[in-house]
């Protein structure tokens, strides 16, 4: 851990963030990377860097070292940055504080809850950093992490920490909550549609790729709610949720859509060309783009009174 921070993340809105790829190049573009992490770092809780929105797979063990230190120095040595990565002393040497990690679940059939275990316990043995765990079926198999596991892992093992709940169950969060204590492990739901039902459940807040788009917006909802806000924070909350919808039309539509709202807020030249995803994938026609622009409208306007 980097000097004093707590060995739990801090709850509230974190930020998987996006990858820029330059689309003649297909190359990294480190300096508009740069200008975006910093911009989300003045607005949110903690990034995420290197999760699923960062499109990792795509990414060399080289370029992925390379994102984790330019979010360092763009954020500065005492801003949290959770790294979800495979090469976890990777992520220790660019000073990160915590590691996401899904479980193991190629095999989807043969990952019995004992594989689960076994895999979580050697990673905690031997990473340098704090894990949290990851629950993503969509990406592992349809491996969905039940809260007496997680909760078995995190009793284990001191350094397990929190878990990100991808897998959207609010009764998750209820269980986890009334089993583990907030200063020892964080709970996050991993979409911000759900965001208030996860903080009435006893969640720490969430990380979600909405955030790219509208962080000022999404950190709002939180803060009110924590403020005891409720009947303001749920208004912005609903208008949100619709909004979100778009994301779940893939990384395409969450990359334009950031490239529409924070990369622009942050500085970031031409950035229609960087917001593409990695090939082999292919960015938004017009008519998708114009679609995403509606569909976002009125959120623009509320991130832009912020």
């Amino acid at each position: 851990m980097n000097g004093h921070k707590s060995s739990v993340p801090p709850a509230g809105v974190w930020a998987p963030a996006i990858t820029f790829f330059n689309q003649d190049t297909d190359e990294l573009d480190l300096a508009a990377q740069a200008k975006y992490y910093k911009y989300l770092s003045q607005h949110l809780t903690g990034l995420v860097i290197l999760g699923t929105n960062a499109e990792t797979f795509l990414l060399t063990r080289e370029e992925r070292a390379a994102l984790l230190r330019c979010a360092r120095e763009a954020v500065g040595p005492e801003y949290p940055i959770m790294a979800g990565v495979e090469f976890i002393h990777d992520a220790a040497e660019a000073k990160a504080d915590y590691v996401l990690v899904l479980p193991c679940a190629y095999f989807g059939k043969a990952t019995t809850t004992k594989v689960i275990t076994n895999f979580y316990d050697e990673v905690a043995a031997k990473s340098p950093l704090p894990i949290v765990i990851y629950n993503f079926p969509g990406v592992t198999n349809g491996i969905d992490l039940d809260s007496d596991l997680i909760t078995s892992l995190a009793k284990r093992h001191q350094n397990i920490v929190g878990v990100k709940l991808t897998c959207a169950s609010v009764a998750k969060i209820t269980r986890l909550a009334a089993s583990l204590h907030p200063s020892q492990f964080s709970i996050f739901g991993g979409q911000s549609d759900f965001l208030l039902g996860g903080l009435a459940s006893g969640s720490a807040g969430c990380i979600a790729a909405f955030a790219n788009v509208f962080p000022k917006s999404i950190k709002r909802v939180y803060d009110l709610w924590v403020a005891g806000e409720r009947e303001e924070a749920m208004g912005i909350h609903r208008t949100a949720a619709l909004a979100e919808t778009v994301c779940k039309g893939g990384i395409g539509n969450t990359k334009f859509a950031a490239g529409c709202t924070s990369a622009k807020s942050a500085g970031v030249e031409g950035w229609e060309g960087l917001v593409g995803p990695r090939r082999p994938y292919e960015g938004l026609g017009e008519g998708a783009k114009k679609e995403v622009r509606g569909r976002i409208g009125e959120m623009v306007k509320i991130e832009d009174s912020l």
